[in-house]
């Protein structure tokens, strides 16, 4: 039985150290390709960036000059932005901040370089990993519509206009609060969020005619009106305790158990008592059979040779001598007498012994 149990505890070890080593290499493989992402989309608006500034510098120095560039396959897609670029690319490391802002929400764009800033629109897309979102109606972007859509069936415009990703830090929520001087709602910007749990955000705000920071009350939902209809089920059944919990019997068949829990699996630690007294039958019986197998001084009964037998009989002869060569009581308390008499100091072993001599009488130690 207890080899049964180390079996048990050692398999659960090695799957543990599996799992381990497994999600180890998945959150690294998973760093590099967020990396490898990262690297490749940086070099495109990089290399994007670069033509750019290269065509409007030759296009300032040529003036009337200057070559036409949208012709040829670019004729109609000239100025787009690829479609690469639009993808959103998760941030390093599978942690971003929660800045609070959710699809649907009212923002303003406050980015320096946003060139929407300070306009306010509804979040249509929200990226967490990324950190970016998608406002409707702000920072659009021309792209080239991709060859998969081109079909004959359905006719695409050559050029779309899309909402491009805005990072979360350029965004701040905006909504709507009371003037309690005037009674007059306007739009505030929200200028913290803390994160509770249980509650969305417990949010400011700061006037910009005072300075002062304010606090935004929690939005009041409206309960919903639900209807009650014939079919619906009453309170009163689904309220009712049709179970009632026991320790005379099991909630389930023993049968019923197997099923759930595979019954072969090595992992498994509970076992039915029929088991385990087999287990510990087959203990015993492997214990007797190792103490028949010994000699009387402990020693396997095991095929020795002549030499093995003689240098045995040798150590057993060895052995018997050394114990009666061992001294005992009387004498050693005769060597103390002796020493104590010549003023010699006692060795340790005879001073922590019973100051007694052979007669039962105390031995007068600075005799």
């Amino acid at each position: 039985m207890q080899k049964l149990l180390k079996r048990t505890a050692q398999v659960e070890k090695q799957a543990a150290r599996r799992q381990r080593i497994a999600r180890s290499k998945a959150a690294s493989d998973t760093r590099k390709l967020q990396h490898s992402q990262l690297k490749v989309h940086n070099q495109a608006k990089r290399e994007l960036l670069v033509s750019a500034r290269q065509a409007l510098r030759e296009d300032w120095r040529l003036g009337p000059l200057a070559p036409r560039r949208d012709v040829g396959d670019r004729a109609e897609t000239y100025g787009t932005v690829p479609l690469r670029l639009m993808q959103a690319v998760e941030k390093v490391g599978g942690k971003w901040k929660k800045w609070g802002i959710k699809e649907g929400d009212r923002v303003c764009v406050i980015g320096k370089r946003e060139r929407d800033k300070g306009k306010i629109g509804v979040v249509r897309e929200l990226t967490e990993e990324a950190e970016t979102c998608k406002v409707a109606g702000l920072n659009l972007i021309s792209i080239a519509t991709p060859e998969y859509m081109k079909t004959s069936s359905q006719s695409q415009p050559p050029v779309q206009t899309t909402e491009g990703p805005i990072s979360l830090s350029s965004v701040r929520l905006v909504t709507p609060l009371t003037d309690p001087s005037t009674g007059n709602k306007r739009d505030v910007i929200v200028n913290e969020i803390t994160i509770e749990p249980g509650r969305r955000y417990i949010a400011n705000y700061i006037d910009p005619l005072t300075g002062k920071r304010h606090n935004i009350p929690w939005p009041q939902k409206e309960k919903p009106e639900f209807q009650d209809n014939e079919d619906d089920t009453l309170r009163i059944d689904v309220e009712q305790q049709t179970w009632v919990p026991t320790l005379l019997r099991a909630p389930m068949p023993s049968a019923v158990i197997d099923e759930l829990r595979n019954k072969y699996s090595k992992f498994r630690t509970r076992h039915e008592d029929s088991y385990i007294e087999m287990k510990e039958d087959i203990d015993r019986k492997s214990k007797e059979r190792e103490e028949e197998l010994k000699w009387g001084g402990g020693t396997p009964r095991v095929m020795l040779t002549p030499i093995q037998e003689l240098n045995r009989q040798r150590r057993m002869e060895r052995m018997a001598v050394e114990e009666e060569d061992k001294l005992t009581e009387e004498v050693l308390a005769g060597i103390g007498e002796t020493m104590a008499r010549k003023g010699k100091k006692l060795p340790l072993r005879v001073a922590e012994m019973d100051k007694k001599d052979t007669t039962g009488e105390e031995v007068d130690m600075e005799r």
